[in-house]
């Protein structure tokens, strides 16, 4: 697997400098840097995972180094601090995110040093989703469908942790969790009876996504089943 991990340096110290009034501007940028970067890094087959907004995660296979200059420069263009980045790879993603992670302590601000190797290992990517959503915002009261979702997001979480992997809330309804192809087959054992799982095995993050929310369709037309698995041909 490949991983690329982004880290806005001083980026406390910026917050504070804002002053007291501070928080919405911080929310603004953090929205902003994730949107424009998530638009360059899907463009480039990946996928962005904000983590603590200052320091960030692409899922990174299949991308090469033009795609990681490009990258780095969109955030230098938007960034209020500098920041660093180094891409690791690892026969998970967790192992992969920890080898990036070890490079970027022996690293100063506005170093770059991204992972040029790539294993051509697929991404699984596993896209939960909500059983009866709509239905629920229309016949139950709004903190109890919330309280559902935080439920998934935590589930979601703690299967990530377990297959290694890493995992998203991708707003309303909705979670990933991206692996490698080792953890397939727990994943298609999951009995979830408040979600469905619709699950893509590619050669990017973004194509996986994709076949995912494929999976998704698939499982709405046919009723009785709540995990498909679509694969990359």
């Amino acid at each position: 697997m490949k991983v690329i991990v982004l880290e806005l340096c001083d980026y406390e110290g910026w917050i504070l400098s804002l002053g007291s009034d501070r928080e919405w501007r911080v929310q603004v940028m953090q929205h902003r840097l994730y949107s424009e970067l998530q638009k360059v890094v899907s463009e480039n087959g990946g996928f962005l995972v904000p983590l603590t907004f200052h320091n960030m995660l692409i899922i990174a296979n299949g991308m090469d180094s033009r795609a990681d200059s490009i990258i780095f420069e969109t955030l230098r263009s938007i960034s209020p601090v500098p920041f660093k980045a180094a891409g690791g790879t690892g026969s998970t993603i967790l192992s992969a995110a920890r080898n990036a992670h070890d490079k970027l302590k022996r690293m100063s601000a506005g170093e770059t040093q991204p992972s040029n190797s790539d294993d051509n290992s697929n991404v699984v990517a596993a896209h939960f989703d909500l059983n009866s959503y709509l239905e629920k915002l229309r016949d139950e009261a709004l903190d109890r469908v919330v309280e559902q979702i935080n439920a998934l997001i935590f589930y979601v979480n703690h299967l990530a942790k377990t297959v290694q992997g890493v995992s998203a809330y991708l707003g309303g309804d909705n979670a990933v969790l991206f692996t490698d192809e080792s953890s397939l087959s727990l994943l298609e054992s999951i009995k979830h009876d408040q979600a469905k799982v619709g699950i893509g095995v590619a050669r990017t993050a973004r194509e996986s996504l994709r076949l995912a929310a494929e999976g998704l369709s698939f499982i709405r037309r046919n009723r009785g089943m709540n995990v498909k698995v679509m694969k990359e041909p």
